[in-house]
């Protein structure tokens, strides 16, 4: 399959001067299109259907051997497929300077299940002796991606919508890899559109820490309302800052990091943080429920342990995510706690979230919010305000919001997975306070 369309006239355009990029500065995204196999702009296709998708860097300084592409994700995040100019044998690739013009065109065949989707186009290099050494298969990726310098990002950058084929007929059932070629044009320097400059905003830069199931939607959700435009969404795998650069003046909800991940960070100057972290026991509760039950399903592994978790009695699916989940939480929690850094309980926040929030968000990482914005967001986010009356602790096993009460664990730990848990972490649930000696 090769692109027979040539690069769309300025009708077809998608205007990218009001879209925000993360980039370090080397270059910058001015154009972009989406059109189908008759060269026409589209956003809706059928199964099969051949999306052309048209983009344009600006250099604004040298870089490596360039490494552009595009990734189609689910309004969740996950995604479905992406490749870039190393995932296309035959590309003419070579070390680019300032000025010059990367104009890349991506065709997919959408070979996918019915429904929306979002296009991500990126830009990123590496040393050529680095690539050299990835192309040639005497490098592993997972050391590869480590070489690898993110230049500019524009997630969300356009949205399609997969039908049914053209006679109704679906096509497969799940997600299948897309066929498709790429072709990359360098110009020489020309003057591009000018594009609107987006200072940072003012104030800090401040990173909501935390681990799984400890009301990281909650506080996510309650950032959104406050920050508006400045919240940097969380991605899968913690991308929104292991792999783009931390935008200055931004807020990260629901980071997934322990401490020494977050050391690895390249922070900007005035960056602030807090960790917010819950009882393992309750937890490990809340996972088994979420997992099972009510949890969309994202991706394999997510639907591969839902089924184990069915195969299996309610005793075992404890101990085995005790072993196959509880540990990365623990992880986080202990490098934190041993970093000697003030940890914010889950359980207090339940008991005082007004109040705790008011001096976490305001008073220590600076954000500008007030406090009567602070109170009106809080309420709105309260158990009750979102479930539509239940109260705390009548449950709902189908619903995210499950049960949202402390120490739940007593009404489901078996003595046997009692036993297993102080066994694993015990300790570190002493270290955290929860509990004052293994006597529980």
């Amino acid at each position: 399959m090769s692109p027979q369309i040539g690069w769309p006239d300025s009708s077809c355009l998608i205007d990218v001067s009001r879209k925000f990029q993360l980039n370090d500065g080397s270059a910058r995204c001015v154009r972009l299109a989406v059109c189908s196999a008759e060269g026409r702009p589209s956003s809706r296709f059928r199964q099969g259907e051949t999306a052309h998708l048209f983009y344009e860097f600006e250099l604004l300084r040298d870089i490596g051997v360039p490494a552009g592409g595009a990734e189609l994700v689910t309004p969740e995040g996950v995604v479905v497929h992406g490749k870039s100019c190393y995932q296309y044998p035959g590309l003419e690739l070579k070390p680019l300077a300032a000025g010059t013009r990367l104009r890349f065109h991506q065709a997919f065949q959408l070979w996918l299940a019915p429904g929306r989707y979002q296009l991500n186009v990126g830009l990123a290099s590496a040393e050529p002796e680095v690539c050299r050494h990835y192309l040639a298969g005497n490098l592993p990726y997972e050391q590869f991606a480590r070489r690898l310098k993110d230049h500019c990002r524009l997630l969300r950058a356009a949205a399609l919508e997969v039908s049914f084929g053209a006679n109704g007929a679906l096509s497969h059932h799940g997600l299948a890899d897309l066929p498709g070629e790429l072709h990359l044009d360098c110009l020489p320097a020309e003057p591009a559109p000018p594009l609107p400059e987006y200072p940072a905003p003012n104030g800090p830069t401040v990173l909501h820490i935390t681990h799984w199931k400890a009301g990281s939607q909650w506080i996510a959700q309650i950032l959104r309302d406050c920050m508006g435009q400045r919240i940097i969404e969380p991605e899968l795998g913690e991308a929104q800052v292991r792999h783009y650069p931390i935008q200055r003046g931004f807020v990260y909800p629901a980071v997934y990091l322990s401490r020494e991940e977050f050391e690895a960070l390249s922070l900007p100057e005035n960056t602030r943080w807090f960790v917010v972290i819950r009882d393992l026991r309750d937890t490990l509760v809340s996972a088994y429920f979420s997992f099972k039950i009510s949890h969309p399903v994202l991706g394999s592994e997510l639907a591969s342990l839902r089924q184990k978790l069915w195969e299996i009695d309610q005793e075992a699916g404890f101990l085995y995510l005790m072993d196959h989940f509880l540990e990365k939480c623990a992880r986080i929690q202990l490098s934190w706690l041993e970093a000697g850094e003030p940890l914010l309980k889950y359980e207090h926040l339940l008991r005082d979230d007004l109040g705790l929030l008011s001096e976490v968000l305001i008073d220590r990482c600076g954000l500008p919010v007030s406090r009567e914005r602070l109170r009106e967001v809080v309420a709105a986010n309260r158990f009750e305000a979102q479930t539509g009356g239940r109260r705390r602790g009548v449950e709902d096993v189908s619903a995210h919001q499950r049960k949202a009460v402390p120490g739940d664990w007593r009404n489901h730990f078996t003595e046997r997975v009692k036993r297993a848990f102080k066994a694993r972490y015990g300790g570190l649930l002493v270290a955290t306070g929860y509990e004052k000696n293994l006597k529980w």
